[in-house]
């Protein structure tokens, strides 16, 4: 993605637009109003198809801006129209707004001056709060900042924060996120190095960005503070008609071909909740994976060599780490987070894995389940109990950082709670640690080929 011209600008502004000029006027214009001196930026205007007779207007909105419109003549969607700005930009850093992304005066020199220090994080992700109609006319009438309220339950916000900023900087450990191209910057570099926006995505809407930033995060390291945020760096959402339905459904397409990339911890929570409270489980158990191969605890060694008469077959899913270090039957799987992934080791949880219900006769955690907060356990043991005919959880006893440690009084709490979907028993293993069987009463379905 070589870019296709050479120049002096510090920052360059990348906006795909599609059928939406009466937005993107009002963008050019609040871009026209920015603290940031105008000879120190340039501005990229990708017209992803469409009918260009609605954009007459906008070289005058841009007046005073070094703007450039490309026009691509077939609409592409939003991943190529990025990709196209890209090649086209002259600066080393790059600001991704959306047409519909009204700023306020200092955003570009709020991110700008973030990447001027080299020690701070490669990302920096900017707010964005919703505006409703009450407050359209306060952009028409081209005010620079718009007093919204502060919470989507008050018709405001930022989408991404319902109740308002989080607490701390813990889920910046998980900022990709965050990171949606209506307001983040990042080098040009970087976006070269992990290849640009996927642009299999097409014309369906959504993810297409994180799914960029997670290739950042991991490129520069899964356990790395690659992210920061700066409430400051704010910029407001322009109301547009939007068709809710449709764009979930693309959502859930394309969450679908991304998870299908990278079959890791990361996507497993994408979509499934509040995104912080999906960050927040990313975090937790990338703290974990990292505690447990710290640890090198998890070990399914001696279950792979102890379980065997207590489990209805040798189709099993083992979860922990060292399956390089025993012998595993044929057919076996695995969530071996020490282990390269491929096609029969994943690094996942177990919320939703593409494992065909019925097909194993077992699903067996060394220790890892003890990680697991009480939700993502209940849907852990749920979604195994419909790949395998048993469950099994195996406490070794091992000292864990953040993780249960159950006695029998626990394991007696859990044989009774989980009865109402489960035949539980408990027993003691030796050389191994004590086992919980769940056998669901409803049988997994059995698979079809």
């Amino acid at each position: 993605m070589a870019s296709d011209v050479n120049g002096g600008v510090e920052l360059s502004v990348v906006i795909p637009t599609h059928e939406d000029a009466q937005c993107l006027e009002l963008t050019l214009r609040s871009l026209c109003r920015q603290s940031l001196a105008p000879e120190r930026f340039e501005v990229i205007v990708v017209r992803d198809g469409g009918d260009a007779g609605d954009y007459t207007d906008v070289a005058d909105a841009g007046k005073g801006l070094n703007l450039r419109l490309i026009e691509l003549a077939e609409r592409q969607g939003r991943a190529a129209a990025r990709n196209a700005g890209v090649r086209h930009a002259t600066a080393d850093l790059l600001l991704f707004l959306d047409s519909d992304s009204y700023a306020t005066p200092e955003l570009l020199a709020r991110h700008l001056t973030h990447h001027l220090d080299t020690d701070r994080p490669a990302v920096l992700i900017g707010r964005r709060d919703e505006l409703g109609l009450p407050h359209v006319n306060a952009a028409l009438a081209g005010e620079p900042t718009i007093r919204v309220p502060n919470r989507r339950a008050d018709g405001g916000g930022d989408l991404r924060f319902p109740a308002g900023y989080p607490a701390g900087e813990e889920w910046l450990q998980a900022g990709w996120m965050f990171a949606f191209t209506h307001n983040v910057s990042v080098s040009r570099e970087l976006i070269d190095e992990v290849g640009g926006f996927d642009e299999r995505f097409g014309l369906r809407w959504g993810l297409e960005d994180i799914e960029l930033f997670y290739r950042v995060h991991k490129h520069l390291g899964l356990l790395e503070r690659n992210f920061a945020y700066d409430d400051a760096a704010a910029a407001y959402h322009l109301p547009h008609h939007r068709n809710i339905d449709r764009n979930w459904q693309d959502f859930a397409d394309n969450r679908g071909l991304a998870a299908e990339k990278d079959l890791v911890v990361e996507w497993e929570f994408v979509g499934m909740l509040e995104a912080y409270d999906s960050a927040e489980r990313v975090v937790h158990y990338r703290a974990s994976i990292a505690d447990c191969l710290a640890r090198s605890a998890c070990r399914i060694g001696p279950a792979v060599e102890l379980l065997p008469p207590y489990l209805p077959g040798h189709r099993v899913l083992w979860i922990g780490t060292g399956s390089d270090r025993t012998t595993l039957p044929e057919g076996a799987l695995t969530f071996d987070y020490a282990a390269p992934a491929g096609p029969t080791n994943y690094h996942l949880i177990g919320m939703n894995p593409p494992i065909a219900p019925g097909s194993l006769d077992a699903v067996v955690s060394v220790d890892f389940w003890r990680y697991l907060r009480w939700d993502d356990l209940c849907q852990f043991i749920n979604v195994a109990g419909a790949l395998a005919g048993e469950v099994h959880l195996v406490s070794t006893g091992a000292a864990l950082s953040g993780a249960v440690d159950p006695d029998a009084s626990t394991f007696g709490y859990l044989t009774r709670v989980l009865r109402t979907a489960f035949g539980t028993a408990v027993s003691e293993v030796d050389g191994l640690g004590t086992v919980l069987r769940l056998r669901p009463h409803l049988p997994p379905a059995a698979a079809t080929e």
